[in-house]
């Protein structure tokens, strides 16, 4: 019996300085994909994802579309190379945007100009909401609602030992203390330029919500397991609400996991630059295989 499968894609932080380069040289749909991102948008996307530093792709939007752009290359070549339906698909964050992709739900164009819309709306949320994250290392949700307050945001629940706060810059010193005080393993401050997945960008709702409305969405492939509920979903009035939740309420990723797996995926192919999944889903469930795609290299081995 074939092993279920699942498509996962990464979301803010996957990042790097370069990353789809050397895609671009090996593949023409990579070429083709850069330069097709490059007119709709307008900007010399293909130039900042290969030549820009840290500080840049640290901005919301070019951060964003970098990753949602090379995303959708990793998959593209793999499907290339190897037809199959995975039993799911989902996404960290923006990672959902490439599920919609991967999914047939939109197409490249449509799905490109809704992260563009969504970045827009959330880098302006995190101006009028001036905000930023820490990746707690080392506690879990319960342990850290042990406490009797917070003073941060819980944004992320990545898995059983990590913990992403959204904080507001005026608490920043009152929750370094707090943090302190847990005496933790490791503590980082993510390079995103706000509090995501928290009440911080609530201001960023409303656009969101005028843009999907704008978008019509075609029936997924296969199902959509979304971060605000940990849960499969193919009705795509449902899928677009939830990417509106999204913005406000915790990503649920090590739940979204957990149910997958519960549904009997054995594979997991992250699809998309870094191996930030990887990390995480080793700490979720060590007998889950993950299988990386994200450079040129990745594609000239056998997947499975």
């Amino acid at each position: 019996m074939a092993r279920k499968k699942a498509v996962i894609f990464p979301g803010q932080g996957a990042q790097y300085p370069g990353m789809g380069k050397d895609l671009f040289q090996a593949f023409a749909i990579a070429k083709e994909r850069f330069q097709q991102a490059n007119e709709i948008l307008g900007i010399d996307i293909s130039n900042i994802c290969f030549s820009a530093g840290e500080e840049v792709l640290q901005n919301t939007l070019y951060q964003q579309l970098g990753i949602f752009l090379v995303s959708v290359i990793c998959w593209d070549i793999l499907k290339e190379r190897e037809d199959f339906l995975p039993a799911f698909a989902a996404g960290l964050s923006l990672g959902e945007y490439t599920s919609l992709y991967a999914a047939g739900v939109v197409d490249f164009e449509k799905g490109l100009l809704l992260v563009k819309e969504r970045a827009e709306a959330m880098e302006e949320a995190a101006r009028l909401n001036p905000s930023f994250m820490l990746a707690l290392m080392g506690i879990g949700k319960e342990d850290l609602e042990k406490e009797p307050s917070l003073p941060f945001f819980i944004a992320n629940l990545n898995c059983p030992t990590q913990v992403v706060v959204s904080v507001g810059e005026e608490h920043r010193k009152e929750a370094e203390k707090f943090i302190k005080g847990l005496n933790l393993k490791r503590v980082v401050e993510l390079k995103v330029s706000g509090g995501f997945h928290s009440p911080f960008m609530e201001p960023a709702q409303q656009k969101l919500a005028e843009a999907l409305a704008k978008v019509s969405f075609s029936p997924p492939l296969f199902p959509i397991v979304t971060n605000v509920d940990a849960q499969a979903h193919q009705d795509v009035e449902k899928i677009k609400f939830n990417l509106i939740q999204q913005l406000t309420h915790p990503v649920l990723w090590q739940k979204s996991i957990e149910f997958m797996a519960s549904r009997g995926v054995e594979e997991y192919y992250e699809v998309g630059p870094s191996k930030v999944l990887k990390g995480l889903l080793r700490r979720i469930n060590k007998e889950l295989k993950v299988f990386n795609f994200s450079q040129s290299s990745d594609f000239k081995k056998e997947a499975v």
